[in-house]
């Protein structure tokens, strides 16, 4: 996937090639301003508010409790960026995109990712101090600290919009009453609806498997998947006391009943076992570990497998070299993301396959992912 500038006319094509359009100017004031209007129209309820039916400014302001005038500029701004779409003369109504990934009446929406983004913005302003001493912000350790989304201590009451359609809906937690780890969680089961069916389809699970752990999946979207794939796996989803408790009733409505259940725990001191398991699940986990830790975890993790197990590990890689930083943008975007924020990041392909050789696991061909353009499932087999 490609990031960045994209000309609508061929003399917008002509101009850019030409290198003619101040790009910088479009990927930062154009971007922050797009990505915070897209935030703040998701909080707010706009799209809460337009799921029934179209609407004009007057009526969308009184269902998110905001002020008419500013709020009529706001649904233009997200209809010249294509969120909504005209309805008459007055009214907006929702994109064919906003309705399925941005209102809560849809199974595919992601509106929690994107509440979540309020707490991400706070995490990428560490960047500067990160590249000038290397000291990463420790993004775990500010979950389980002081809220730090804008207004997310203030009662839900006091705050403008809690009366808006869906806020009362049962089970629903707005980002305004939920604390860090509750936001995180929310926002990764958000985020693995966009490729939980791939991840479902496409992990390779041995043949007579009964028993799968998965690390770090609190939400237990992917277990769910590949416990709906395959009727006589059963799982446990090892994740932090924090994320457990947060995650909880994600992993219960999920509706497996005893087949899917959590184990608290940090994983580095917990027992796995010895050849108990047949397949361990690790998605986006190793980006957040250093080397060492990463080398250590594909040990203990080849012991705890059963002859012919798996060691599954999805996440998002590194460019080995500048020249793949150029196509693979995405994973050189993100690489620095999470060493910012957790201190470790991304790695190559090549580093992957290296941890589970010599772990002791025979590495298969990568998988790579559709639904999320430079994820790939990197898979260790432990010997027969």
């Amino acid at each position: 996937m490609r990031i960045g500038t994209i000309a609508e006319s061929p003399l917008e094509w002509l101009a850019l090639a030409a290198g003619r359009i101040p790009t910088p100017l479009v990927d930062t004031h154009l971007a922050f301003a797009w990505a915070r209007t897209l935030m703040v129209a998701t909080r707010l309820g706009v799209f809460e508010a337009l799921t029934p039916g179209p609407g004009d400014a007057t009526a969308v302001a009184a269902s998110c409790g905001t002020a008419p005038e500013p709020t009529h500029r706001l649904l233009d701004a997200l209809t010249g960026m294509g969120y909504l779409v005209p309805s008459g003369d007055r009214d907006y109504a929702l994109s064919r995109s906003s309705r399925r990934w941005l209102s809560r009446a849809s199974p595919d929406e992601v509106v929690d990712k994107v509440l979540f983004s309020f707490d991400e913005w706070r995490f990428v302003e560490h960047y500067e101090r990160f590249v000038s001493t290397g000291e990463a912000l420790g993004m775990h350790d500010r979950l389980a600290g002081p809220d730090v989304v804008d207004g997310a201590d203030r009662p839900a009451a006091d705050r403008p919009g809690s009366d808006r359609p869906g806020s009362d809906r049962p089970g629903a937690v707005t980002e305004a009453g939920a604390g860090g780890w509750e936001r995180y969680q929310r926002g990764l089961h958000a985020l693995s609806k966009v490729s939980a069916a791939e991840v479902g389809r496409r992990t390779p699970v041995p043949r007579g498997a009964t028993v799968l752990l998965d690390i770090g999946g609190a939400h237990g979207r992917f277990a769910a998947a590949l416990l709906r794939r395959h009727p006589a796996l059963r799982a446990t989803v090892l994740d932090l006391p924090d994320a457990v408790s947060a995650s909880a009733p994600l992993l219960s409505a999920h509706g497996l009943g005893d087949r899917l259940r959590h184990q608290r725990g940090d994983v580095f001191e917990t027992d796995l076992g010895d050849g108990v398991w047949d397949v361990v699940f690790v998605s986006q986990l190793t980006h957040h570990l250093t080397d060492a830790a990463n080398r250590d975890l594909a040990s203990r993790i080849t012991r705890a497998l059963r002859p012919g197990g798996v060691y599954v590990i999805q996440d998002l890689v590194r460019p080995a070299t500048p020249r793949e930083a150029r196509r693979a943008r995405l994973g050189a975007l993100l690489d620095l993301y999470f060493a910012a924020t957790s201190g470790a990041g991304t790695v190559t392909l090549g580093t992957l396959r290296a941890w589970q050789a010599d772990a002791g696991l025979l590495p298969r061909r990568p998988v790579w992912m559709r639904t999320l353009p430079g994820m790939v499932q990197q898979v260790g087999v432990r010997p027969t």
